[in-house]
Protein backbone atom coordinates (compact mmCIF):
# COMPACT_ATOMS: atom_id res chain seq x y z
CA UNK A 1 0.00 0.00 0.00
CA UNK A 2 1.30 3.79 -0.56
CA UNK A 3 0.63 5.95 2.59
CA UNK A 4 -0.71 8.80 2.51
CA UNK A 5 -0.59 9.51 6.30
CA UNK A 6 1.20 7.58 9.57
CA UNK A 7 -1.74 5.87 10.28
CA UNK A 8 -2.18 4.01 7.84
CA UNK A 9 0.72 1.77 8.21
CA UNK A 10 0.19 1.68 11.98
CA UNK A 11 -2.87 -0.01 11.78
CA UNK A 12 -1.28 -2.38 9.71
CA UNK A 13 0.98 -3.58 12.22
CA UNK A 14 -1.34 -3.81 14.72
CA UNK A 15 -3.58 -6.43 12.42
CA UNK A 16 -0.21 -8.09 11.88
CA UNK A 17 0.49 -7.86 15.51
CA UNK A 18 -2.31 -10.23 15.80
CA UNK A 19 -0.69 -13.26 17.09
CA UNK A 20 -2.23 -16.50 16.13
CA UNK A 21 -4.29 -18.60 18.50
CA UNK A 22 -2.76 -21.89 19.74
CA UNK A 23 -5.05 -24.80 18.88
CA UNK A 24 -5.15 -25.98 22.88
CA UNK A 25 -4.38 -23.19 25.19
CA UNK A 26 -5.28 -23.22 28.55
CA UNK A 27 -8.48 -21.45 29.06
CA UNK A 28 -9.34 -19.69 32.48
CA UNK A 29 -11.60 -21.92 34.68
CA UNK A 30 -14.78 -21.27 33.80
CA UNK A 31 -14.81 -20.60 30.04
CA UNK A 32 -16.61 -23.41 27.72
CA UNK A 33 -13.99 -25.23 25.30
CA UNK A 34 -15.52 -23.86 22.26
CA UNK A 35 -14.23 -20.41 23.10
CA UNK A 36 -11.17 -20.88 21.41
CA UNK A 37 -12.96 -21.62 18.01
CA UNK A 38 -14.83 -18.24 18.17
CA UNK A 39 -12.22 -16.05 19.66
CA UNK A 40 -10.28 -17.16 16.32
CA UNK A 41 -12.95 -16.05 14.65
CA UNK A 42 -12.69 -12.72 16.45
CA UNK A 43 -9.21 -11.90 15.91
CA UNK A 44 -9.97 -12.63 11.93
CA UNK A 45 -12.61 -9.68 12.15
CA UNK A 46 -10.34 -7.95 13.84
CA UNK A 47 -8.09 -7.78 11.20
CA UNK A 48 -9.81 -7.24 8.86
CA UNK A 49 -11.27 -4.25 10.45
CA UNK A 50 -7.79 -3.06 11.09
CA UNK A 51 -6.27 -3.39 7.17
CA UNK A 52 -9.61 -1.38 6.21
CA UNK A 53 -8.93 0.84 8.35
CA UNK A 54 -5.10 1.45 7.00
CA UNK A 55 -7.29 1.66 3.74
CA UNK A 56 -9.13 4.09 4.62
CA UNK A 57 -8.62 5.84 8.11
CA UNK A 58 -10.73 8.79 7.46
CA UNK A 59 -14.09 6.71 8.01
CA UNK A 60 -13.07 5.30 11.29
CA UNK A 61 -12.60 8.88 12.66
CA UNK A 62 -8.60 7.88 12.89
CA UNK A 63 -6.43 10.74 13.21
CA UNK A 64 -5.00 11.57 9.69
CA UNK A 65 -1.10 12.97 10.12
CA UNK A 66 0.83 13.47 6.78
CA UNK A 67 3.23 10.84 6.10
CA UNK A 68 5.93 13.52 5.34
CA UNK A 69 5.83 14.76 9.07
CA UNK A 70 8.37 14.10 11.01
CA UNK A 71 6.42 15.80 14.36
CA UNK A 72 6.53 12.48 16.66
CA UNK A 73 4.62 13.53 19.50
CA UNK A 74 2.04 13.83 16.41
CA UNK A 75 2.41 10.81 15.25
CA UNK A 76 2.29 9.18 18.58
CA UNK A 77 -1.40 10.23 19.24
CA UNK A 78 -2.35 9.54 15.59
CA UNK A 79 -1.43 5.80 16.84
CA UNK A 80 -3.11 6.26 19.44
CA UNK A 81 -6.63 6.78 17.90
CA UNK A 82 -6.16 3.38 16.23
CA UNK A 83 -7.38 2.34 19.72
CA UNK A 84 -10.71 3.90 18.82
CA UNK A 85 -12.34 0.14 17.53
CA UNK A 86 -11.34 -1.56 20.54
CA UNK A 87 -12.55 1.07 22.89
CA UNK A 88 -15.53 1.34 21.61
CA UNK A 89 -16.03 -2.46 22.19
CA UNK A 90 -14.75 -2.45 25.21
CA UNK A 91 -17.57 0.24 26.02
CA UNK A 92 -20.53 -1.93 24.26
CA UNK A 93 -18.88 -4.67 26.58
CA UNK A 94 -18.91 -2.70 30.01
CA UNK A 95 -22.25 -1.36 29.41
CA UNK A 96 -24.10 -3.77 27.96
CA UNK A 97 -25.74 -7.10 29.42
CA UNK A 98 -25.87 -10.66 27.44
CA UNK A 99 -29.11 -12.53 26.87
CA UNK A 100 -29.23 -14.85 24.10
CA UNK A 101 -25.89 -14.02 22.20
CA UNK A 102 -27.16 -10.40 21.89
CA UNK A 103 -25.91 -7.35 24.48
CA UNK A 104 -28.25 -5.10 25.33
CA UNK A 105 -26.71 -1.73 25.81
CA UNK A 106 -27.96 1.38 28.36
CA UNK A 107 -27.74 4.21 25.76
CA UNK A 108 -27.15 6.49 29.20
CA UNK A 109 -24.38 4.30 30.44
CA UNK A 110 -23.21 4.02 26.86
CA UNK A 111 -22.75 7.63 26.07
CA UNK A 112 -21.24 8.35 29.48
CA UNK A 113 -19.00 5.97 28.85
CA UNK A 114 -17.40 7.00 25.58
CA UNK A 115 -17.45 10.54 26.76
CA UNK A 116 -14.53 9.53 29.69
CA UNK A 117 -10.94 8.21 30.03
CA UNK A 118 -11.10 4.67 31.58
CA UNK A 119 -8.23 2.87 32.94
CA UNK A 120 -8.61 -0.04 30.96
CA UNK A 121 -8.63 2.09 27.38
CA UNK A 122 -7.10 5.01 26.27
CA UNK A 123 -9.48 7.59 26.48
CA UNK A 124 -12.94 8.94 24.98
CA UNK A 125 -14.18 7.98 21.60
CA UNK A 126 -15.42 10.76 19.70
CA UNK A 127 -18.01 10.54 16.57
CA UNK A 128 -18.51 6.97 18.19
CA UNK A 129 -20.89 6.43 15.15
CA UNK A 130 -18.35 6.08 12.81
CA UNK A 131 -17.00 2.97 14.91
CA UNK A 132 -20.12 1.58 15.13
CA UNK A 133 -21.09 2.23 11.08
CA UNK A 134 -17.63 0.27 10.12
CA UNK A 135 -18.69 -2.74 12.58
CA UNK A 136 -22.34 -2.88 11.17
CA UNK A 137 -19.95 -3.03 7.26
CA UNK A 138 -18.55 -5.79 9.00
CA UNK A 139 -21.28 -7.94 9.82
CA UNK A 140 -22.74 -6.80 13.36
CA UNK A 141 -26.08 -5.55 13.38
CA UNK A 142 -27.31 -2.73 15.68
CA UNK A 143 -30.51 -1.78 16.77
CA UNK A 144 -32.01 1.50 16.20
CA UNK A 145 -28.68 3.06 14.54
CA UNK A 146 -28.92 5.16 11.43
CA UNK A 147 -25.27 6.31 11.36
CA UNK A 148 -25.87 9.04 14.01
CA UNK A 149 -25.15 9.39 17.64
CA UNK A 150 -28.40 7.63 19.53
CA UNK A 151 -31.28 10.06 20.56
CA UNK A 152 -31.64 11.34 24.04
CA UNK A 153 -34.96 9.23 24.18
CA UNK A 154 -33.19 5.87 23.51
CA UNK A 155 -33.01 3.76 26.57
CA UNK A 156 -31.33 0.65 25.33
CA UNK A 157 -30.10 -0.83 21.74
CA UNK A 158 -28.76 -4.39 21.10
CA UNK A 159 -25.38 -5.36 19.38
CA UNK A 160 -25.60 -8.52 17.66
CA UNK A 161 -23.59 -11.02 14.99
CA UNK A 162 -25.92 -13.22 12.86
CA UNK A 163 -22.92 -14.94 11.16
CA UNK A 164 -21.28 -16.52 14.53
CA UNK A 165 -23.90 -15.54 17.28
CA UNK A 166 -21.38 -16.11 20.19
CA UNK A 167 -19.03 -13.01 18.84
CA UNK A 168 -20.62 -11.62 20.92
CA UNK A 169 -20.50 -13.40 23.97
CA UNK A 170 -16.60 -14.05 22.75
CA UNK A 171 -16.47 -10.13 22.94
CA UNK A 172 -17.82 -9.32 26.61
CA UNK A 173 -15.78 -12.29 27.75
CA UNK A 174 -12.73 -11.52 26.57
CA UNK A 175 -13.05 -7.38 27.84
CA UNK A 176 -14.70 -8.81 30.76
CA UNK A 177 -11.29 -10.83 31.51
CA UNK A 178 -8.99 -7.96 30.72
CA UNK A 179 -10.67 -5.99 33.55
CA UNK A 180 -10.17 -8.56 35.93
CA UNK A 181 -6.26 -8.82 34.79
CA UNK A 182 -6.53 -4.74 34.64
CA UNK A 183 -7.56 -4.51 38.56
CA UNK A 184 -4.81 -7.67 39.53
CA UNK A 185 -1.96 -7.75 37.69
CA UNK A 186 -0.30 -10.43 39.83
CA UNK A 187 -1.16 -12.99 37.45
CA UNK A 188 1.05 -10.95 35.00
CA UNK A 189 4.53 -12.45 35.45
CA UNK A 190 6.11 -11.59 31.75
CA UNK A 191 6.08 -8.19 30.34
CA UNK A 192 3.68 -6.89 33.42
CA UNK A 193 4.47 -3.04 32.22
CA UNK A 194 3.43 -3.99 28.85
CA UNK A 195 0.91 -6.65 28.68
CA UNK A 196 -1.38 -3.63 28.62
CA UNK A 197 -0.70 -3.49 25.04
CA UNK A 198 -1.47 -6.95 23.77
CA UNK A 199 -5.45 -5.87 25.04
CA UNK A 200 -5.63 -3.53 21.54
CA UNK A 201 -4.21 -6.73 19.55
CA UNK A 202 -6.42 -9.74 20.81
CA UNK A 203 -3.93 -11.26 23.01
CA UNK A 204 -5.30 -14.82 23.81
CA UNK A 205 -3.61 -14.65 26.60
CA UNK A 206 -5.46 -12.51 28.45
CA UNK A 207 -8.58 -15.38 28.17
CA UNK A 208 -5.56 -17.64 29.50
CA UNK A 209 -4.51 -19.56 32.81
CA UNK A 210 -1.64 -17.57 32.46
CA UNK A 211 0.86 -19.39 34.96
CA UNK A 212 0.25 -22.78 32.71
CA UNK A 213 1.87 -20.77 29.61
CA UNK A 214 5.78 -21.67 28.88
CA UNK A 215 8.04 -18.60 29.02
CA UNK A 216 9.33 -19.59 25.90
CA UNK A 217 5.58 -19.17 24.13
CA UNK A 218 5.52 -15.47 25.60
CA UNK A 219 8.80 -14.99 24.24
CA UNK A 220 7.85 -16.43 20.70
CA UNK A 221 4.26 -14.12 21.16
CA UNK A 222 6.39 -11.14 21.45
CA UNK A 223 8.11 -12.17 18.95
CA UNK A 224 5.44 -11.88 16.63
CA UNK A 225 3.63 -8.79 18.30
CA UNK A 226 6.89 -6.89 17.12
CA UNK A 227 7.22 -8.46 13.55
CA UNK A 228 10.79 -10.49 14.02
CA UNK A 229 12.20 -12.70 11.57
CA UNK A 230 12.19 -16.44 12.70
CA UNK A 231 15.83 -16.12 13.24
CA UNK A 232 15.70 -13.57 16.07
CA UNK A 233 12.74 -15.27 17.52
CA UNK A 234 14.77 -18.35 18.15
CA UNK A 235 17.60 -16.39 19.40
CA UNK A 236 15.98 -14.71 22.10
CA UNK A 237 14.36 -17.96 22.71
CA UNK A 238 17.92 -19.83 22.97
CA UNK A 239 19.30 -16.85 25.01
CA UNK A 240 16.88 -16.99 27.45
CA UNK A 241 17.28 -21.19 27.66
CA UNK A 242 21.21 -20.24 28.50
CA UNK A 243 20.00 -17.81 30.82
CA UNK A 244 18.44 -20.78 32.85
CA UNK A 245 21.84 -22.39 34.39
CA UNK A 246 22.73 -18.84 36.30
CA UNK A 247 22.01 -18.57 39.96
CA UNK A 248 19.84 -15.43 40.62
CA UNK A 249 18.78 -14.27 37.16
CA UNK A 250 15.20 -13.95 36.43
CA UNK A 251 13.43 -13.12 33.69
CA UNK A 252 10.14 -10.97 33.79
CA UNK A 253 10.40 -9.74 30.05
CA UNK A 254 13.92 -7.91 31.00
CA UNK A 255 16.80 -10.24 32.29
CA UNK A 256 17.30 -9.21 36.11
CA UNK A 257 19.67 -10.25 38.79
CA UNK A 258 19.80 -9.04 41.97
CA UNK A 259 16.76 -6.82 41.53
CA UNK A 260 18.96 -5.13 38.80
CA UNK A 261 17.95 -5.40 34.96
CA UNK A 262 20.65 -6.14 33.21
CA UNK A 263 19.97 -7.37 29.47
CA UNK A 264 16.56 -6.73 27.37
CA UNK A 265 15.29 -6.82 23.88
CA UNK A 266 15.09 -3.26 22.91
CA UNK A 267 12.76 -3.57 20.07
CA UNK A 268 13.16 -0.58 18.13
CA UNK A 269 10.31 -1.05 15.26
CA UNK A 270 9.43 -2.70 12.21
CA UNK A 271 10.89 -6.25 12.83
CA UNK A 272 14.05 -4.43 13.99
CA UNK A 273 15.84 -5.81 17.65
CA UNK A 274 19.00 -4.88 19.51
CA UNK A 275 20.40 -7.07 22.51
CA UNK A 276 20.99 -4.48 24.62
CA UNK A 277 23.15 -5.23 27.78
CA UNK A 278 23.63 -3.34 30.93
CA UNK A 279 27.91 -3.33 31.88
CA UNK A 280 29.18 -1.48 34.51
CA UNK A 281 32.96 -2.68 34.19
CA UNK A 282 34.14 -3.40 30.85
CA UNK A 283 38.00 -2.25 31.17
CA UNK A 284 37.95 -4.77 34.11
CA UNK A 285 37.80 -7.85 31.05
CA UNK A 286 38.56 -5.60 27.66
CA UNK A 287 41.24 -8.42 27.28
CA UNK A 288 38.48 -11.20 27.35
CA UNK A 289 36.61 -8.43 24.52
CA UNK A 290 39.61 -8.76 22.90
CA UNK A 291 39.36 -12.52 21.80
CA UNK A 292 35.44 -12.61 21.31
CA UNK A 293 34.10 -12.83 17.80
CA UNK A 294 34.72 -9.68 15.47
CA UNK A 295 30.43 -8.34 15.37
CA UNK A 296 30.93 -8.33 19.27
CA UNK A 297 33.81 -6.79 19.34
CA UNK A 298 33.32 -4.28 17.14
CA UNK A 299 30.68 -2.57 19.29
CA UNK A 300 33.38 -1.97 22.14
CA UNK A 301 35.58 -0.45 19.24
CA UNK A 302 33.46 2.83 18.88
CA UNK A 303 32.40 5.25 21.23
CA UNK A 304 28.47 6.26 21.45
CA UNK A 305 28.21 7.90 24.69
CA UNK A 306 26.26 11.48 23.52
CA UNK A 307 27.33 13.38 26.50
CA UNK A 308 23.79 15.05 27.27
CA UNK A 309 23.26 16.61 30.38
CA UNK A 310 21.08 13.78 32.11
CA UNK A 311 20.27 14.64 35.81
CA UNK A 312 23.41 17.09 35.57
CA UNK A 313 25.93 15.30 33.61
CA UNK A 314 28.57 17.15 32.71
CA UNK A 315 31.82 16.37 30.13
CA UNK A 316 33.81 15.96 32.24
CA UNK A 317 31.35 13.22 34.40
CA UNK A 318 28.23 11.07 34.52
CA UNK A 319 27.47 8.15 36.89
CA UNK A 320 26.00 6.60 33.47
CA UNK A 321 28.78 6.61 31.11
CA UNK A 322 31.20 3.73 30.45
CA UNK A 323 34.89 4.10 30.03
CA UNK A 324 37.15 1.50 28.91
CA UNK A 325 40.44 1.26 26.40
CA UNK A 326 40.62 -1.26 23.90
CA UNK A 327 43.20 -1.06 21.52
CA UNK A 328 44.99 1.69 23.39
CA UNK A 329 42.43 3.66 22.57
CA UNK A 330 40.44 5.10 24.76
CA UNK A 331 36.14 4.76 24.24
CA UNK A 332 33.14 5.71 25.95
CA UNK A 333 29.66 5.17 26.05
CA UNK A 334 26.04 5.32 28.21
CA UNK A 335 25.24 2.15 30.38
CA UNK A 336 21.61 2.23 29.24
CA UNK A 337 22.07 2.52 25.82
CA UNK A 338 25.99 1.81 24.81
CA UNK A 339 25.86 -1.82 24.49
CA UNK A 340 23.19 -2.97 21.83
CA UNK A 341 23.84 -6.00 19.43
CA UNK A 342 22.36 -6.85 15.97
CA UNK A 343 24.01 -10.10 15.73
CA UNK A 344 21.59 -13.13 15.86
CA UNK A 345 23.80 -15.91 15.75
CA UNK A 346 22.97 -18.82 17.92
CA UNK A 347 26.53 -19.37 17.90
CA UNK A 348 27.13 -15.85 20.29
CA UNK A 349 24.69 -16.48 22.51
CA UNK A 350 27.82 -18.26 25.06
CA UNK A 351 29.30 -14.83 24.03
CA UNK A 352 27.05 -12.48 25.28
CA UNK A 353 26.31 -14.45 28.55
CA UNK A 354 29.97 -14.79 29.30
CA UNK A 355 29.65 -10.65 29.43
CA UNK A 356 27.24 -10.64 31.63
CA UNK A 357 28.71 -13.42 33.57
CA UNK A 358 32.36 -11.33 34.19
CA UNK A 359 30.70 -8.02 34.58
CA UNK A 360 28.42 -9.15 37.22
CA UNK A 361 30.15 -12.12 38.93
CA UNK A 362 27.41 -14.80 37.82
CA UNK A 363 27.37 -18.18 38.61
CA UNK A 364 26.46 -20.99 37.01
CA UNK A 365 23.65 -23.32 39.55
Amino acid sequence: MEYKYHCQYQAEAFANAIIPVPENYPLKNGLPEDFRTHFVKLCEIARNIYNDMAKQPESYGIMLIDIKSKDHHLIRKAQNTIHRFVDTLSRLAACGELQNHQLIVSVPAFKEAIKKSQSMVSGPVPKYELILSRLVDFGFVISDFDGKPFGKTLESFTVEYPDMPEIIDTIKIYCDNWVTIKADRSSVKIWEGEFHHHYFRFDYKITAELDKIPVRQWIADESKYNGYSDKINDFYIAFYEYSLQYKGVTFNGDYNYKSKRIARDLHRGLGISSLSLILKNVNNYITEIEKMPDSIKKQFAKSSCNHCSFQGATEEYCKFRRNWVLDNIPHDACAFYGFQFDDFDLALVPHYWRLLELDYELKKS
